[in-house]
């Protein structure tokens, strides 16, 4: 097996073969003629190196270091949780320990997204302790390497490469770096888990008898919109209570009858109204005008009689005057209460005005026979319309389904279990579910869907050998539809710490199952397994992959089709 995947140094890329005439000095000088004559054969394989931290995968490549030579060092950062690359920020490359003494390398910027290239030359050998800082918005990561080894001559570096070419696995798939952010392939650390043993069997979403209702008609005659709205259509949501619609019987011969004598009656009413409303309006100020005068007229005459009484006291004025001035008074008086009595009259008349009118308004309803004989039709549930057999102003005939009402926010989830397996299923088993719908999703019967066993069926179907388990739970924001199928994981028995991987890394490969393990940062290596328990999520790996490596779980197809034909996906960089 290979080197920790904490870690790798690789002999080989199949990008490296001119990365050292890219890096730019990296062809030996003249002043150097044992390098230049030792180049002359072949320049040595370059080192790869793989680390992984909790949040970044960094996978970096560089020559052979020899004194003099200017060396590359090129870096690719990925974001471990979204498979992105690292698009911003600053990355150094801190040495320290080696002959040359502490040393730091900077790449202020990136060179394109994911990739920092840090530049240094070494004048003696021997080895550095050595660590990449990345900081951007992204991550912020410390990534400890191994010792970077500075060779005293090509030849020592050749036989080094020659060296860790011996440890290569065979069969590698080149999957670059670029390619791999494009996809956003994801990977996952092999690890040891307890596994809930899983019996998987077929299944189906019902929705329940009380998830059902029919809205029909008690009576015939036409449908109307409720007096609030308009008429629900299909796939509308409605509330339990909510008046959908209203039924408007037809007419009897008395109602007929009923209504044209209304009508009749209406007809004169109205016109009675219309006289006198004329009358009253006409008279109104006529009648005010009046008033106000003989107000004025009584003012006028109490106040020449005050001034005649106080004239007469002095000697100063006839008693004839004074006799006159009161009986102006009274006249004054007179033409007052008349004002006053003709002012109660109008308002008498305005009284029978308003009765009349009400009056009115009572027999303009109940003109209006159908009105009083309108049938609302409630909601009996909530849920969604998903039938309505009439439109408006259509005439629907006793008893006839008007609107088809349904709520799946409660599902049953109906599994179907082989009488030979129903003995190893406990007797409240948990289930999780899978829909060709909702590849990316498994959903928890009894923990995320709030669900229970409601029922075990004590009939063997005679065709299928079957026995149905009813679940009864949520339905998640309304994903589930009535008749969907769905692969249904039962609970049996608990396998307890053993090396598994997610459902999503196993492909098929020719009838095997297989997954990619990741080598180094571009390359990985197929994997025929031998599978043991599945529970819905993982699986038990009984041969095939080790517990610290890495497995793609999200791009795996796509790695399969690099291993069919590598040429397509291409090989080396364009650094």
């Amino acid at each position: 097996m290979f080197k920790s995947l904490g870690q790798l140094h690789v002999g080989r890329s199949v990008a490296f073969s001119a990365i050292l005439l890219l890096a730019g000095g990296c062809a030996p000088s003249s002043s150097h003629p044992a390098l230049a004559s030792a180049a002359e054969e072949e320049e040595p394989e370059p080192v790869a190196v793989t680390v992984f931290t909790e949040k970044a995968q960094l996978f970096m490549e560089y020559p052979r270091l020899v004194p003099g030579l200017e060396a590359r060092f090129l870096a690719h950062v990925t974001v471990l949780a979204t498979g992105e690359p690292v698009r911003s920020g600053q990355l150094r490359l801190e040495l320290s320990g080696g002959p040359d003494g502490t040393r730091v390398l900077e790449a202020p910027q990136p060179e394109r997204d994911g990739l920092f290239i840090p530049v240094g030359t070494f004048d003696l050998p021997g080895e550095y302790e050595a660590r990449i800082v990345v900081t951007s918005d992204q991550v912020q990561e410390t990534i400890t390497l191994q010792p970077i080894v500075v060779y005293a001559d090509l030849a020592s570096a050749f036989r080094a490469a020659a060296a860790e070419a011996a440890d290569d696995p065979a069969d590698l798939v080149p999957f670059l770096l670029e390619q791999q952010w494009k996809i956003g392939l994801l990977m996952e650390q092999v690890g040891r888990h307890s596994l809930t043993r899983r019996l998987q069997v077929p299944g189906e979403v019902e929705a329940p008898p009380y998830a059902m209702a029919v809205v029909g008609a008690p009576l015939a005659g036409r449908l109307l919109p409720p007096g609030s709205g308009n008429l629900p259509h299909i796939g509308d949501q409605v509330e339990k209570g909510q008046v959908l619609a209203v039924l408007e019987p037809p007419l009897t011969t008395s109602d007929s009858a009923q209504l044209v004598a209304n009508e009749t009656n209406q007809d004169m009413l109205e016109m009675e109204l219309l006289v006198r409303d004329f009358d009253v309006r006409s008279k109104a100020l006529e009648i005010e005008r009046d008033l106000q005068q003989s107000i004025a007229q009584l003012e006028f005459a109490s106040q020449t009689l005050a001034r005649i009484e106080g004239l007469r006291i002095k000697d100063l004025g006839t008693e004839a005057v004074l006799q006159a001035a009161r009986r102006d008074v009274e006249l004054a008086k007179s033409a007052n209460e008349g004002a006053e009595s003709l002012k109660a009259s109008f308002a008498r008349a305005k009284e029978q005005l308003d009765g009349l009118q009400a009056q009115s308004a009572a027999v303009r309803a109940d003109s209006s026979v159908s009105a009083a004989t309108q049938h609302p039709l409630i909601a009996p549930i909530s849920g969604e319309i998903v039938g309505a057999e009439h439109v408006e102003g259509e005439y629907v005939e006793s008893q006839g389904t008007v609107y088809r009402l349904l709520d799946l926010s409660r599902v049953w989830i109906t599994a179907h279990v082989s009488e030979f397996d129903l003995a190893g299923v406990g007797e409240a088993p948990g289930a999780l579910l899978k829909f060709a719908a909702y590849p990316e999703r498994t959903f928890d019967v009894i923990g995320e869907m709030d669900g229970r066993l409601a029922h075990v069926g004590r009939v063997v179907d005679p065709e299928t050998r079957t026995i149905a388990l009813r679940y009864e739970a949520e339905n998640p924001d309304g994903l589930f539809r009535d008749g969907m199928f769905a692969e249904v994981f039962l609970e049996t028995e608990t396998v307890v710490e053993v090396i598994a991987i997610p459902e999503d890394a196993i492909i098929m490969d020719n009838g095997r199952p297989v997954a990619f393990v990741l080598i180094h940062g571009e390359a990985f290596q197929k994997r025929v397994l031998d599978l043991g328990v599945r529970d819905g999520k993982l699986v038990e790996v009984r041969a095939g992959i080790e517990a610290g490596e890495r497995v793609v779980t999200e791009g795996a197809y796509l790695v399969k089709l690099a291993a069919a034909s590598p040429a397509s996906f291409g090989e080396g960089h364009a650094h």
